[in-house]
This record gives C-alpha cells, sequence and structure tokens, in this order.
C-alpha cells in the first residue's frame, strides 16, 4: 500500500496537508524544466498523471484544492506552513515564477476535474511515480524484490539469478491479498497493450533492476509471475474478501472492486 488513508484525521500519524504533499511528489517525478509547466488552460505533465490516478480516489482533488487555498491564505512564509513544506518534495520553480504562482495554477486543474464528476481521459503513466502509484503491488514486488542486489540474495544453481525464489519469497512475506493484487496489476499492465521496449521502461520505473529470463520478453516474464502467483493462490485455498481489500487503502476504489 502506498497511500495512507488521508481521510483519517484521527489517525496518530495524520498531517494537516496529506494530499498536498502527494501532489508535489507527483510533480517532483517530472524533469525541472516540466515540473510546473501548468498554464490556465492547459494542465502540465505532473498535472495529467495526479489527475489520472485522482480518478481512483473520490474526493482527492477536492481536499487537494483546499489545502492549496488554505496554504495560500496563511502564506508559504508562515512558520507552521513552512515547517510542513519543508518537510515535503522541494518546489524548485522556472524563473519568472514563484512557489505561490505556482500553486495557484495548478487551482483551475483541480477545480475542473472536481466538477467534470472526477474523470478524465484515460492514458498509459507518465511519471514514475504514476507508475508506482498505478501499480502498487507491482511496484512492491519489483522494487523490493528484484532489487540490484538480488542475485546475491538468490542465486541460480547454475549462475545467475533464481526468479523462482524472489517469487517464493515475495509469496512468503507478503499477504495473499497483495499477491492476488499483484496478478491483477500484471493484467493491468498487459492491456495497456505496450511494445517490449514499453514494458522494458515500465519494469524499470517500476523497480525492476534486472533483465526478465533468458529467452523471455517482458511480457513472457510478467505472464509467467502471474502464472506462478496464481499456482500458489490456488494451493493455499485462497478466496478474495469479502469486505475492502486491504492492498489497497479504503479510499481507493480499487478496494472494492470484485
Amino acid at each position: 500500500m502506498t497511500q495512507p488513508d488521508i481521510f483519517d484525521d484521527d489517525a496518530p500519524w495524520a498531517e494537516r496537508l496529506p494530499e498536498l504533499r502527494l501532489l508535489l511528489e507527483a510533480y517532483s517525478s517530472v524533469s525541472g524544466e516540466q515540473r510546473f509547466a501548468d498554464t490556465p488552460d492547459s494542465p502540465s505533465k505532473a498535472m495529467r498523471s495526479y489527475l489520472r490516478m485522482a480518478t481512483y480516489y473520490p474526493g482527492r482533488a477536492f481536499r487537494a484544492t483546499a489545502e492549496i487555498l488554505d496554504t495560500l491564505k496563511r502564506g508559504l512564509n508562515d512558520p507552521e506552513v513552512a515547517a510542513e513544506l519543508a518537510s515535503m518534495s522541494p518546489m524548485i520553480v522556472p524563473d519568472g515564477r514563484t512557489r505561490e504562482n505556482c500553486l495557484m495554477m495548478m487551482v483551475p486543474h483541480l477545480v475542473a476535474f472536481t466538477e467534470a464528476g472526477e474523470r478524465t481521459a484515460p492514458g498509459t503513466p507518465e511519471t514514475d511515480w504514476e507508475w508506482r502509484e498505478r501499480l502498487p503491488n507491482l511496484a512492491n514486488l519489483f522494487g523490493a524484490y528484484f532489487h540490484q542486489d538480488v542475485t546475491f540474495e538468490h542465486p541460480s544453481p547454475g549462475g545467475g539469478l533464481d526468479y523462482e525464489a524472489v517469487i517464493a519469497d515475495f509469496f512468503a512475506t507478503k499477504r495473499n491479498d497483495q499477491a492476488a493484487a499483484v496478478i491483477s496489476e500484471i493484467g493491468d499492465l498487459l492491456s495497456l497493450g505496450s511494445d517490449e521496449q514499453s514494458l522494458d521502461a515500465a519494469a524499470s520505473e517500476l523497480g525492476s533492476c534486472v533483465l526478465p529470463p533468458d529467452g523471455l520478453s517482458h511480457a513472457d516474464w510478467l505472464s509467467t509471475i502471474s502464472h506462478d502467483l496464481q499456482r500458489r493462490l490456488h494451493a493455499v485455498g485462497y478466496q478474495p474478501p469479502q469486505g475492502p481489500n486491504s492492498a489497497y487503502p479504503a479510499h481507493d476504489k480499487r478496494a472494492w472492486v470484485r
């Protein structure tokens, strides 16, 4: 799970500007010259990525708007606001623009999204942030298990990486609903119709530091992972949860998909 429950204001870890933090993370994943490129008529690459993800989280863009307006009303130099912003992704703005101007330029696009019923044009993720948010459980598998030192942790008897041992490690250390979510997210990724080069780039964005096993394309490898996890879930008699799927935050629509 990559997102906190932003609507749980009574949680011990709750902060005052949780959605602004996530919004700035979306912007920080874009290269400097494109980072705060919103205009009144055109959302930036970062904003497009954020809004596509906001379709999964009812009320998210509305809360982001409220947090921006409250922050601007109090002033970015207010000690409490300044302390909160200091702990977030830094706002390195283009020449000739201010942080206040860049924040205000986000508001029309957030409001338009909310007024349009929280819908936006679908599309392939454009940033590493969006890839991780779109496929959080697959990102955990790739980033935490297929990392740069994985060959030392799971060497193959014949040399190289024991790919099946990595999946076995993942399955043994994660909940069954997370394994099932990986299967679903692999299906989502393959449904984008990406070619081999695009799947290679997507795997890298999701944190993978290894290439597929010899003789397999990325599509073949993803299908192999999916089938392996399906076999393991079947062996333990896994059944989808009756309530919300804890592989996703409770306020994420995907937690309620059956």
